[in-house]
């Protein structure tokens, strides 16, 4: 029965019901759209780090994770990657060059596109168990001007295998387009031969980046030790150590989406408390007439509440339901049925503090008073 008059006051005055299940549905799609872009910079980081297991990034001091910003000496990386008391997996450890050929559209995001340069024969050590989508995922032996792309890399591009894509003027040849890759970097990439990286950017006997695979895992911390006491000057990054980084680098992000949902939040509550409290002086007659009837106190509660949650629900469920498709568009894991849930309870939340105080007014109406009121 309660749910009967609410739904008939709703439908009385439903420009205004419209406008408050828009708000809602706005609020709880960013709510919904928030959680999403948490779940995928998490996965991105995480996806990233994974591939590095065992792995030690070498870049000049202070750079950060990828090393867009590092230089170093090509002969100071030949010279650590030829020391034999470290352990290395020397098919496994090669120098690289990172250049962003663009930004992302925010600080903490990815670049949107990048090179990376890897020498023959060792592109197993960035792009590990990756296969090629069409083409190869490997360089010939006597490599031009080629190029493997990520598979974002060619959506990009707009190119496929045998056709031509200019990187910083020149042109290069696409050979193979990857399938997708747990790494982010990789997925964004044309990766070419490092002479070709180092020719098309005027990095010539310089290397962004020295990566080493020890050989046995648990001398990762004694090798990195070793490094950082014989090279001072260059930063030694392990897993770990990417791992913090990448936790502050999130901090700021993770924060910024936190109060995204808060503010849409608020503004839920807002929005239904206003249109309720509007809702009830217009009703102040009707619901005197309820009182006056014969109507408990309860039973008129009951009845605001139960208007409130259908607000929230009609604006809810929708709102929940157009945040899944942001899911697939960032290429990240759909919300679960216990996250739909959370976000659907979002919007019950938000319903029932944003209609306490109208509830609890709609209570103290005097039947006497009410009856008088124009």
């Amino acid at each position: 029965m309660m749910f009967d008059i609410a739904f008939k006051n709703l439908g009385a005055r439903k420009t205004r019901s419209i406008l408050c299940v828009l708000v809602v549905m706005v609020s709880v799609y960013l709510n919904g759209s928030t959680a999403t872009m948490n779940n995928w910079m998490y996965e991105t980081m995480t996806g990233e780090l994974a591939r590095y297991m065992g792995k030690i990034y070498v870049q000049q001091g202070g750079s950060s994770y990828p090393p867009f910003d590092s230089t170093i000496a090509q002969a100071t990386a030949e010279e650590i990657l030829a020391r034999t008391d470290l352990g290395l997996n020397r098919e496994e450890s090669t120098p690289l060059v990172f250049v962003r050929t663009e930004r992302a559209m925010m600080p903490f995001m990815p670049a949107r596109a990048m090179v990376i340069g890897v020498p023959v024969g060792k592109e197993n050590a960035l792009l590990g168990s990756v296969e090629a989508a069409t083409g190869v995922n490997r360089f010939p032996e006597t490599a031009g001007d080629v190029a493997i792309l990520g598979e974002e890399a060619a959506d990009y591009y707009q190119a496929t295998v045998g056709q031509e894509v200019t990187i910083n003027g020149q042109k290069v040849q696409v050979i193979g387009v990857l399938q997708p890759s747990s790494m982010e970097s990789v997925n964004r990439a044309a990766v070419v031969p490092l002479p070709v990286a180092q020719r098309l950017f005027r990095k010539e006997g310089m290397v962004s980046a020295v990566l080493l695979t020890a050989s046995d895992v648990n001398r990762v911390t004694e090798v990195a030790t070793a490094l950082k006491q014989d090279y001072p000057l260059l930063q030694v990054t392990t897993q770990e150590d990417m791992l913090a980084e990448a936790r502050k680098v999130l901090r700021f992000p993770l924060f910024y989406m936190s109060m995204m949902s808060l503010t849409g939040f608020i503004v839920a509550v807002a929005v239904i408390m206003s249109t309720m409290v509007m809702a009830i002086t217009e009703r102040t007659r009707e619901i005197g007439t309820l009182r006056a009837i014969g109507a408990s106190r309860r039973l008129v509660l009951g009845m605001i509440l139960a208007e409130i949650l259908m607000l929230s629900l009609l604006g809810g469920i929708p709102g929940t339901l157009l945040s899944v498709p942001m899911a697939a568009v960032m290429k990240t894991a759909l919300p679960t049925p216990v996250q739909l849930t959370r976000i659907v309870l979002f919007a019950a939340v938000a319903g029932i503090l944003g209609g306490l105080y109208p509830a609890w007014r709609a209570t103290q109406v005097d039947p006497l008073e009410a009856l008088r009121y124009e």
